[in-house]
C-alpha cells in the first residue's frame, strides 16, 4: 500500500479500517487516482442511437454499459468531450456512476410528483427530468450560489419542466404536506468517497465534528421528507460518504423515530462492489432490515456511495 495514503486525516484511516477491514488495502489505493469519468444520455435532447453517432462523429471513444442503461465510460480526455457540440448542447451529463444510481431506483415515471430536496447543482434533479420527462419535479435548494448553478444546469439539459425554489429544505413539510409520491434526499455529507489524495482541498475540512455536523442536518431533512411525502410513496436516501453515523445509523433513527410508518424496501444492484448496509458500528446494533440499505464499495471507477429506499407506509 502507498505510503501516500496517509496524507489524508489519521482519524479518517482509522475508521476506514474499521468500516472495511477486508477492502482497506483496495480501497485505500483508490485515493490516489481520479475516478474514470462516466457519461450519461439526457433524453430530453437526443436518443441512444443518435448519441452514438454524434459521440463517433467527434471521434469520441467510449464504453457503453449494460447497467444502468443510457450510461457510459469515457475512453477519450475528459477535455475532449467537453470541447464537443453533444456536451456543449446539453445531449449528456458527466457524472460518476455511483451518483447515477439514486436517481435510478427512485424510478421516476411520467405522472409522479417529485421532490429532490438537495437538487444542486443538478446532476440528479436533469437525471430525473430525463428519465420522467413528464412528471412534475420541484427541486429545492438552500445557498443562493448553488442555487443559479442548479438553474443553469436546468436550462443547459432543457428540463424546463423542473420548478426551482431557493428553499431551507426543512420548510417543505409545511410548504408542501403529503405533496410528492416520490423524494429524493441527496443529503449533504462529509463527502469521504470524493477524497483525492493529490487534492487537500477535497479533504482538509474533514473531521469528527464535521459528521456530527452533517448528522444533524441529515436528520432534519429526512424528517421533513417524511411529511412531504404521501402515504404509500417512496423516500431514497444516499449520501457520498462511508461514515455510519450519515448512513445506517441515520435510517435506524428515521425508522424508530416514525415507527409502524415505515418500510425499508430491498434494493438489488447488479454491480460486485455492492455490500448490505452495516448491522452494528462500534457498540450499536441497528434494526435488521437497515441491512436492506446499500453500500457502493469505492473503486478507481466509482466514488463510496450510500443508498436507502424507504416506503411510507402510514402518516402520522
Amino acid at each position: 500500500m502507498d505510503k501516500i495514503i496517509y496524507k489524508l486525516p489519521h482519524e479518517f484511516i482509522k475508521r476506514l479500517k474499521k468500516i472495511y477491514p477486508k477492502e482497506f488495502p483496495a480501497i485505500s489505493e483508490t485515493f490516489l487516482h481520479r475516478k474514470n469519468p462516466f457519461f450519461r444520455i439526457n433524453y430530453l435532447k437526443t436518443d441512444l442511437t443518435s448519441l452514438r453517432r454524434d459521440l463517433q462523429k467527434e471521434n469520441i471513444k467510449f464504453k457503453e454499459l449494460s447497467f444502468p442503461q443510457g450510461a457510459f465510460l469515457l475512453k477519450s480526455p475528459l477535455r475532449k468531450l467537453q470541447n464537443t457540440i453533444v456536451y456543449e448542447q446539453g445531449h449528456l451529463y458527466v457524472q460518476n456512476l455511483s451518483s447515477m444510481l439514486p436517481a435510478i431506483f427512485l424510478e421516476p415515471e411520467g405522472g409522479d410528483k417529485i421532490l429532490d430536496l438537495c437538487a444542486a447543482p443538478g446532476a440528479k434533479t436533469t437525471q430525473i427530468a430525463s428519465l420522467a420527462p413528464n412528471a412534475e419535479i420541484i427541486a429545492i435548494e438552500k445557498v443562493r450560489k448553488r442555487y443559479y448553478k442548479l438553474l443553469s444546469n436546468l436550462k443547459k439539459q432543457g428540463a424546463s419542466s423542473v420548478n426551482a425554489y431557493l428553499l431551507d429544505g426543512g420548510m417543505v413539510r409545511k410548504k408542501f404536506p403529503e405533496g410528492f409520491n416520490k423524494v429524493l434526499v441527496d443529503a449533504s455529507c462529509s463527502a469521504e468517497g470524493r477524497f483525492f489524495v493529490h487534492n487537500p482541498k477535497s479533504f482538509k475540512y474533514w473531521k469528527l465534528k464535521k459528521i456530527k455536523e452533517m448528522v444533524r442536518k441529515q436528520k432534519k431533512l429526512l424528517g421533513a421528507s417524511f411529511f412531504a411525502c404521501a402515504e404509500g410513496g417512496a423516500i431514497i436516501y444516499s449520501t457520498c460518504t462511508m461514515a455510519p453515523e450519515e448512513n445506517e445509523e441515520i435510517i435506524d433513527w428515521f425508522i424508530n423515530k416514525f415507527e409502524d410508518c415505515l418500510e425499508i424496501l430491498p434494493l438489488k444492484i447488479p454491480l460486485p462492489n455492492i455490500e448490505s448496509g452495516k448491522q452494528r458500528w462500534k457498540n450499536k446494533r441497528f434494526l435488521p432490515h437497515v441491512a436492506r440499505a446499500k453500500r457502493i464499495i469505492p473503486t478507481d471507477s466509482m466514488e463510496g456511495f450510500f443508498i436507502a429506499k424507504i416506503k411510507k407506509i402510514a402518516s402520522r
